[in-house]
């Protein structure tokens, strides 16, 4: 008794509820009445768990009433999902399923916002055929739809589900899905984290959004990017239009995948990439590349460019190590010791950076000798030694060592162990006179 009459209560209040604007109750009195009683009861029966009833009931709004409110469109996909959930037949799941998705549509139909709706969609679609080969036809088209409104349309949870389907859609139907849609519908996803993040989203979490789509993409390895792959699809592209930073783009992180890093299409992109988003690590690679390939006024324009964009101490130092070690190759020894000299400024006691000023004046000695005095021609290994202590380099310390002048010519030469010692040329070092053992 005490039930009934709370069901009613219910009831009456749920009716009082929603008569309110917004409502497009149908103007004959007696539907009118079925409407209402229709609506507040599945509400109702929403509390009580009853949802083959409540889906009996919105059915019944859905072909009487399609327009009578959003809600009843929000609430559809509640209340099929709890009774899949319950348990049904697998015949009985689909239909549902299908009139899940259903609901979408009508709310589209006639509530507008189809972005908002689509990013829903997809996203129950998703969840119900992920794991379902016929239904990745369906899922892309979904996915590509959503992916046409911008990026502020696409909610976070819909980054990583587009991507899972195209590496589980490629892994299936490869003749369905072939590598170039994987690859485009990668560089979408991106594009979007790269907005969202550019537009004040959570850094953070976007980046690991970012983390799980390229792990999918590295999953496929070599089935899916290969040198050959970009040199066929990709590298005529960018010939055709070399200004293309999309194509650019692609080229240079897939070669960076596929290890492709060491063909000329990977400068040539990284170049045009830079034109339009200049970044250290961009400047670092392009440098790196410049230099193993011996092209030294291009690796010190790039080592010089990322020295500028960046405030990072680490960072900072690696472009003038870079620096240094070019002016090293070019044999310009004064100009990269005043580059490590740099480097340790902003990174004092670096190993490297001591490492590389006593490699300086370890090869200084036929530039260096005057040929007069044996003392004074090996303090340039006297000049390296230190620089090796300073670095904690035993082994070149012994090295250098190995080069010191014998106590009979520091006697012969009336010098003294301990004494100080200005090593000219270049260097212009003061140095402690120490004996080879």
């Amino acid at each position: 008794m005490f039930r009934l009459v709370g069901l009613s209560m219910g009831l009456l209040l749920t009716i009082a509820a929603t008569a309110q604007s917004g409502w497009n109750w149908p103007e004959d009195p007696e539907k009118h009445d079925m409407a209402k009683e229709k609506q507040a009861y599945y509400k109702l029966l929403m509390t009580t768990d009853k949802w083959q009833e409540c889906w009996q009931s919105v059915q019944w709004l859905y072909a009487n009433t399609p327009d009578l409110h959003e809600s009843i469109y929000q609430d559809g996909p509640k209340i099929i999902d709890n009774l899949i959930e319950k348990g049904v037949s697998d015949k009985r799941a689909q239909v549902l399923r299908d009139s899940l998705l259903w609901t979408y549509d009508m709310r589209i139909k006639y509530f507008g916002d189809e972005a908002s709706v689509i990013d829903r969609k997809a996203y129950s679609a998703f969840k119900m055929y992920y794991k379902v080969p016929s239904k990745y036809a369906l899922l892309k088209e979904l996915y590509d739809k959503l992916y046409s409104f911008s990026a502020n349309d696409i909610s976070d949870f819909n980054l990583t589900p587009y991507m899972t389907l195209a590496t589980y859609y490629y892994k299936s139907k490869p003749d369905e899905l072939p590598a170039t849609d994987v690859l485009d519908i990668h560089t979408k996803i991106t594009s979007v984290i790269e907005e969202k993040i550019s537009t004040g989203g959570n850094k953070d979490k976007l980046s690991k959004e970012q983390d799980k789509i390229d792990a999918f993409l590295s999953s496929l390895g070599s089935n899916l990017i290969s040198c050959d792959f970009i040199e066929e699809n990709l590298v005529p592209k960018l010939k055709a239009n070399p200004n293309d930073v999309n194509t650019a783009k692609k080229i240079f992180s897939y070669s960076l995948t596929a290890k492709c890093s060491d063909q000329p299409y990977f400068v040539q992109a990284g170049e045009v990439l830079f034109t339009t988003e200049p970044s250290f690590s961009l400047a670092k690679a392009l440098a790196d590349k410049y230099y193993r390939s011996d092209d030294y006024a291009k690796a010190t324009e790039y080592y010089g460019k990322a020295k500028d964009l960046t405030e990072d101490p680490e960072q900072k130092f690696d472009a003038y190590m870079g620096l240094a070690s070019v002016a090293f190759k070019q044999g310009d020894k004064r100009r990269s010791r005043s580059l490590a000299y740099e480097a340790l400024s902003v990174k004092p006691g670096s190993a490297e950076a001591y490492n590389l000023i006593g490699n300086l004046y370890f090869v200084s000695f036929e530039e260096c000798k005057g040929g007069e005095s044996r003392v004074k021609d090996r303090g340039v290994f006297l000049a390296a030694y230190e620089m090796y202590q300073k670095a904690g380099n035993t082994k070149q310390m012994a090295a250098a060592e190995a080069q010191f002048p014998s106590i009979e010519e520091i006697f012969s030469e009336s010098y003294e162990e301990g004494q100080k010692l200005t090593v000219d040329c270049w260097i212009n070092e003061s140095v402690t006179i120490k004996r080879r053992n």
